[in-house]
């Protein structure tokens, strides 16, 4: 069977994240099939597999753009692929190959607000009908949806009335991608942790507003936030007041400076309204860092008991919360080692032969018609 993995997000956050590590485990799981990943001009000049099964493409085109829905159909066809996965929404219209798709959330279409661009209103809104048709589409065609959580099934199953059985869960993981030592930096202990983007749903502004309110018992107290510093963290910075050096936007780091934030931190603080997983978390959990999240049910789903919980839009019970846990040596230690266990249930290698399974079950379902 000759598969197609378009990993044009190669290194995105989140979905590159899933990419990379989808594609490492499949490298060292599947002798038997053909590989064909396509990749952005950047990543196909720096990757080159060893396994003579896998080969790089390059598809130096944009995601979600007009480009995408007419070059990518014809990139792909010239393959000759059995079977294609595209592990995000956006699914070209004439796509001729059998697909299988993977949605990793749907907060797009649960938070329609002007700001999550940084386009003008009237464009923001023609590119939210553009995809609500392309993912009903990318739905309606594909051979089977794998996603990253049970609430995210549910919620595909709530809104898009798809049959049952052809959602799959196939979880994600929090396990680095570096063995590497950690790197020691110039930490400002004690220090809260977020990691993640700004994107307005991520909460951070109801972060900014806690932690004046933490200061009052916790005067030492910083917070750092790790993140791309694109334009959604810019903004957030203007809202700073300029000698809040308590304060600190760390930017991109490396794999082994992640490490050494999580080890230190007093606690991974996980505002979001809304999310897919959450790798940070189970991140944070491996490495022994107590985690403080968003009372939702996609993380009561994979955090289970191993995390402290608050209302995400209750800025009072969110310092309450981090209040007891500063507090309560007792109770961050239990979190720490329930953290551990629960981290231990989700693997990427685990994820990676689950997909493996999904692409086999698919051609096995074609032949059989």
């Amino acid at each position: 069977m000759k598969i197609g993995i378009d990993a044009r997000l190669w290194n995105e956050t989140g979905v590159g994240r899933y990419i990379r590590a989808l594609v490492t485990h499949l490298m060292e799981l599947d002798t038997k099939n053909e590989y064909v990943v396509f990749l952005r001009a950047r990543e196909f000049h720096k990757i080159h597999f060893s396994r003579s099964n896998w080969q790089t493409q390059i598809a130096d085109v944009s995601w979600h753009s007009l480009a995408e829905q007419l070059e990518m159909p014809g990139i792909y066809k010239s393959h000759n692929l059995d079977l294609l996965h595209i592990p995000y929404f956006a699914v070209p219209f004439f796509t001729p190959q059998p697909y299988v798709v993977t949605i990793h959330d749907l907060t797009i279409s649960r938070f329609a607000t002007g700001l999550a661009t940084t386009r003008p209103l009237p464009i923001y809104g023609l590119k939210r009908l553009g995809y609500n048709l392309v993912l009903t589409r990318a739905l309606k065609r594909a051979q089977t949806i794998i996603t990253v959580s049970q609430t995210v099934k549910q919620e595909l199953l709530t809104e898009y009335q798809l049959p049952p059985d052809k959602v799959k869960v196939i979880y994600e993981a929090g396990e680095l991608e570096t063995t590497a030592a950690e790197t020691k930096i110039k930490a400002p202990e004690p220090y809260l942790l977020y990691v993640g983007n700004a994107h307005p749903h991520k909460n951070l502004e109801r972060l900014l507003a806690a932690f004046p309110l933490l200061k009052v018992e916790f005067p030492k107290l910083h917070l750092v936030l790790i993140g791309k510093r694109d334009y959604f963290y810019q903004r957030l910075e203007k809202q700073v007041a300029p000698d809040a050096s308590d304060i600190i936007f760390a930017g991109d780091v490396t794999n082994a400076e992640l490490i050494y934030w999580y080890k230190h931190a007093l606690a991974l603080v996980f505002p979001t309204l809304a999310e897919g997983f959450g790798i940070p978390g189970l991140e944070a959990m491996t490495l022994g860092c107590p985690v403080v999240a968003s009372r939702l049910p996609v993380f009561t789903e994979i955090y289970g008991e191993a995390a402290a919980y608050f209302d995400p839009y209750d800025t009072g019970q969110l310092v309450k919360t981090l209040t007891q846990i500063l507090k309560n040596k007792t109770w961050r230690q239990k979190l720490i080692s329930q953290g551990h266990v629960q981290s231990k249930l989700y693997s990427w290698k685990k994820m990676a032969a689950a997909t493996l399974n999904i692409y086999e079950d698919s051609l096995s379902l074609r032949s059989r018609k």
